[in-house]
Order: structure tokens, then sequence, then C-alpha cells
């Protein structure tokens, strides 16, 4: 699952993946922007932020959107869903302050959606089967996954997940006739951010190399070193007289990481220890190089392909830089349009006063 949250709109319309949806980022690594569609459509924090959620009853009224009453006992179960998604990575001793702390963000969302669902309902906005299959069709599951059992790991049933699945493709229908095309980029803007930009659409200079590591114990004294060396010092002797170095790793590497994979990594510079890598980037390819110690062990390299970085030309990202800067002029449409949306509803906050 991606980090995104089940409770935004991208969740509603595709809860199994998230953000499955999500337009892809510029690959020069240049500050990625809103995407105007029901995939991202919430603004970071309402205008008119819901008050701090206190520990309530279940059936208790939390908030009134236009009439249309919201339970807390609502909240309680995106919430679940939230923390399903987590995958167990929130401390259990931590739940508690999450829950009251997320607890605000969940109640804000769903008004959002209940106001956007609201104005759609107004306007006549349907769905239509097709709708429903094409929506199912782009929606990658989790490897091994069918729907239903990567629903069930969401604490969702099918039912419901229909439901939501038709609320968010009733919003995104709605925004996209109120936002219109309104993202219209001209040849000239692509080359102004491109040029003020540039210095992000370097690639690094990278690296392919594998290794095989001998650890040595942490403090470890000249004798235990020396014993490390002389092990690495065999093994390197081997792979000279050409033994096969993906052999070699997978039965004597330390680095569990890479021993599938025959020991190889491809990395740019200045993201391994300094010792490593300035030997991964000097050595003659195809070389066996010498031992190299870092704080890790000895490691064995033997570098495989060397690529040049280089500043990216216009024609490559144009394409992206376009997609980029459609999205931040929709994105800032869709803000817009819900901010104006919430000024004018009728929300309250009964259990708060």
């Amino acid at each position: 699952m991606h980090a995104c949250s089940i409770l935004s709109l991208c969740a509603i319309v595709a809860v199994v993946t998230s953000c499955s949806a999500e337009t892809k980022k510029i690959e020069t690594q240049a500050p990625s922007a809103p995407v105007a569609s029901a995939a991202s459509t919430m603004p970071a924090r309402p205008p008119t932020a819901a008050p701090m959620l206190k520990t309530i009853a279940p059936t208790s009224v939390v908030a009134v959107v236009e009439g249309v009453e919201l339970h807390q006992s609502e909240v309680n179960t995106r919430m679940e869903r939230v923390l399903a998604m987590s995958g167990g990575h929130i401390p259990p001793e931590r739940i508690a302050e999450f829950r009251a702390q997320f607890g605000k963000r969940v109640l804000d969302e769903m008004v959002m959606q209940t106001l956007l669902l609201k104005t759609a309902e107004q306007a006549k906005i349907a769905i239509t089967t097709n709708d429903i299959a094409e929506a199912l069709k782009g929606m990658p599951l989790p490897p091994g996954q069918t729907l239903e059992s990567a629903l069930a790991a969401q604490g969702m049933n099918r039912a419901d997940f229909d439901k939501e699945m038709r609320d968010g493709l009733k919003i995104q229908k709605l925004l996209e006739k109120e936002i219109g095309n309104k993202a219209v980029v001209s040849d000239q803007q692509i080359k102004e951010f491109y040029e003020s930009n540039k210095t992000h659409m370097a690639t690094p200079e990278t690296v392919t190399a594998r290794h095989l590591l001998v650890k040595f114990p942490d403090n470890a004294d000249d004798k235990a070193k020396a014993t490390a060396k002389a092990k690495a010092e065999g093994l390197r002797k081997q792979l000279v007289a050409g033994a096969d170095f993906a052999k070699l790793v997978k039965e004597n590497s330390d680095d569990p990481g890479s021993k599938e994979t025959g020991g190889e990594y491809t990395f740019p510079r200045g993201q391994m220890v300094p010792a490593f890598e300035s030997a991964a980037f000097n050595q003659n390819l195809k070389e066996i190089g010498p031992l190299v110690e870092t704080q890790f062990g000895y490691h064995i390299i033997q570098t495989l392909a060397k690529k040049p970085g280089k500043t990216m030309a216009l024609d490559e990202v144009k394409d992206d830089i376009r997609k980029h800067l459609e999205n931040k002029i929709k994105g800032e449409a869709v803000q817009k349009y819900i901010e104006a949306l919430r000024a004018k509803a009728t929300i309250k906050y009964p259990s708060q006063t």
C-alpha cells in the first residue's frame, strides 16, 4: 500500500491501492503538485477546520453538513481502516495518541466528502456500470491478493467498497464538470519551468557493482579482523582465478540484502560509505579489486558498469513538465472550488457545543 490516506478522495475511488491513480512525478525531482482529479482534491487543511474531537459515544452526531448527519461511529470506522493500512507500523503505545490527533483530520475529510457528494447529487451526476468497470480495470492489486482479500485486510467488505467507489466517481465527475479544461500550458511556460529548475534536471553519475562482504564484529580486536581478512583474501583469490561471483556471494557473503542479486547494487555518488564508493567508481570494469575495509567488514568489489551523469534536455522532460504544470493548475482550481463550497455551506459540530 502507498502511504496516502484511505480517507483521501484517491482512496474513495481506489480503496485497495490508495494512490494508484496518482500522476507520475517529474523524473527530475522537481516539486510535485496536487493532481486535479478525484485522486487528490482535498486541501491539506480546510479553511475552517473542525474542532478537535473529544472522546464521545459512537452514536453521537459529530457534524451536520447541509442537513446530513455524520456520526462518531463513522469516524471510528475510518480510523480503524487507517490503522489497518498502517500494517502495524504505529507502536501500540502510540495508537491512542494517533487516534486523538488524526481524528480531527478524519472528520474534516468526511465533511468535505459529504459536501461534495451533496453537490454532485444536486448536479444530477450519475455513475454508470461502465464507469465502475473502467475504474476497477485500472486498479492494481497487491501481489498475490484478490480484491476481496485486499479489502478484508483493510476491514472493508465489498458492499462498502462499491458504495465508496461510486461516491468517489461521482465526486470526480463533479470536479471534471466544474473545473473543466483550465489547465492550458504553453511551450513558453514549459521552457521557463525547465530553465528555472535546471539543477533538478540532472541525472547523477551511477555505477553498477557487485560485492562480497566478510564481516568482523563491532569493536573487533586485531585477531578477529585478521581472521576475517584472511577469509576475504582467500575468496578474492578464487574470484581472480575465475570462480562464479554470484555463487560465492550466495555461499559466503555477510550482506543478506544482496545475496539473491549476486551482491549487485546500482547507486549514484554519495549513497555508499566513502571507501566502498571510491573503489566502485574508480576501478576498471570487470576487475576484481583489492580488499576494501569499511566499518561493515572487508569488501571484494567488481565494477560492472558506469553511467555518466548528465543534464536532461528539454525534449526529454517536456511531457513530464507539461503534466506537472497542468496538475498544478488543476489542483489550485479544485482547491478554490472546494473552499468556495465550504464557505457557502451550513456545517455544524453539535457534539462540540
